[in-house]
């Protein structure tokens, strides 16, 4: 078939018939002549409209509708830079094409996302509420819960987020407090002087002798509130009234002051799995506050597979139940191979069609976790399993080596092999930075990185 050739690298010859006037017989005639025809890439096209074209002609089976067909075009005009134009050198690093992640972009949660998209209008609208969020190890659930807090955000909304380690339980209610304690903060920084007299005036009524009791918890309150506070005193008799019923009681009426409907509180607790009882405790008793409405949102996740049923986050969802405040419990599980092979498709800048059945591969694999997915797909393209064609300008692949690759099912494991790739110093430096827990400031990267040791 000579059409199936045209859009090719080759440059086939083509007959051409023209017609010519001929003055001396004063009649017409034709001729045949023979021209080279050029690939379209060759003038010029995007690689993505010559495949478009070129399938559109060769028909076998490519598109069994004009829907299909209307569907890669919709994606052309839709997102442009990832399925239209050719990806670039600056996509690029050291000479290899990198996969283009979306990071931020979620697939497959629409439901998750309206579900919790809608608890929080119901918070904003005087309301305590919480949402739990199970699911393995890389399932995106921070990713889930990140894409409400923009949203909160524009709302006017303050949004707290801690994450829990495994040293938490060995520092009771510090995680919560700490959060808080930003919560004075993001109040300084969203509230104008008019609004910030107003709270300083509530809280003055609230508290009276009691300030320094709340300064003790949330010390940044005196950063926003200098007129409230008092010089610093070896009180020990305050040190003896922080057990956990004041501090509770000292929070709830800090919460019905600061909250409020044009101000709701989102708190979100990543890892609630290493969170202690009294942690949850203290967050049960500002969501069960009957005093006044707090319009304060929690949203816990954990990883379901490192949890039984004894577990403190099951024993304060049975209270919240108890107390009549609404709660929602979510369960991520892995992408369908619907998403998953969008998600690919956007890494890879190519048709959906076209990657299925690297998709089909990938799923097999990871079973549908995201991070999994993207580690996959990452280490294929290290170990030059999947790479990018300068002269086609697209990703290629072998189906038969990459079903033959073996992946852990292990996130630790994969992260681990990850990490031992690094030099000898980077994993030296990364060892000494584990030993500060999940944060670390940067005056001490910066320290590491001028020490020859490392």
């Amino acid at each position: 078939d000579k059409k199936s050739h045209q859009f090719s690298h080759n440059e086939p010859w083509r007959k051409k018939s023209s017609v010519r006037y001929d003055k001396k017989k004063g009649k017409s005639y034709s001729t045949l002549q023979t021209k080279l025809y050029s690939p379209l890439q060759e003038l010029g096209f995007p690689s993505s409209i010559c495949l478009l074209v070129q399938d559109l002609i060769d028909g076998h089976g490519v598109y069994s509708s004009l829907e299909a067909a209307s569907t890669d075009i919709h994606l052309l005009l839709s997102d442009p830079d990832c399925f239209l134009f050719d990806l670039e050198d600056s996509a690029s690093q050291g000479g290899n094409m990198q996969l283009q992640i979306k990071k931020g972009k979620l697939y497959g949660r629409e439901k998750e996302v309206s579900l919790i998209t809608d608890a929080f209008c119901r918070v904003s609208s005087g309301k305590n509420e919480a949402i739990f969020i199970g699911g393995y190890s890389g399932c995106g659930k921070t990713m889930l819960v990140q894409s409400l807090t923009a949203r909160v955000d524009i709302a006017g909304g303050y949004v707290l987020s801690q994450k829990v380690d495994q040293m938490s339980k060995k520092r009771p209610l510090l995680d919560v407090l700490s959060a808080f304690n930003n919560l004075c903060l993001l109040i300084k920084n969203k509230t104008s002087p008019r609004e910030r007299l107003s709270i300083a005036s509530k809280l003055m009524v609230e508290f009276e002798s009691d300030f320094s009791v709340l300064a003790r918890l949330l010390p940044n309150i005196n950063g926003l509130f200098p007129q409230l506070a008092k010089p610093t005193t070896k009180d020990t008799s305050i040190e003896q009234m922080m057990n956990l019923h004041n501090v509770c009681f000292t929070l709830q009426r800090f919460m019905r002051i600061v909250s409020s409907r044009l101000k709701p509180v989102m708190l979100f607790l990543d890892d609630l799995q290493w969170c202690g009882t009294t942690s949850l405790e203290l967050i049960h008793a500002i969501l069960s506050d009957t005093r006044g409405s707090n319009c304060f949102f929690f949203v816990g996740s954990y990883r379901d597979n490192e949890v039984n049923q004894e577990h403190p986050i099951f024993t304060m969802m049975s209270n919240l139940d108890s107390s009549g405040v609404p709660m929602t419990r979510l369960n991520l599980e892995g992408l369908t191979p619907v998403d998953l092979n969008t998600m690919v498709s956007d890494a890879m800048c190519m048709f959906p069609r076209i990657c299925e059945s690297l998709s089909d591969i990938v799923f097999q694999k990871t079973k549908g976790n995201p991070f999994f997915v993207l580690e996959f797909l990452r280490s294929l393209v290290e170990s030059r399993l999947l790479k990018y064609s300068l002269r086609e300008k697209s990703w290629i692949w072998d189906d038969d080596k990459i079903s033959s690759e073996i992946i852990t099912d292990n996130v630790l494991c994969l992260l681990s092999r990850k990490m031992t790739s690094f030099p000898e110093n980077i994993q030296l430096a990364l060892k000494v930075l584990s030993c500060f827990g999940i944060k670390v400031n940067y005056t001490i990267v910066e320290y590491l990185s001028l020490t020859l040791e490392y």
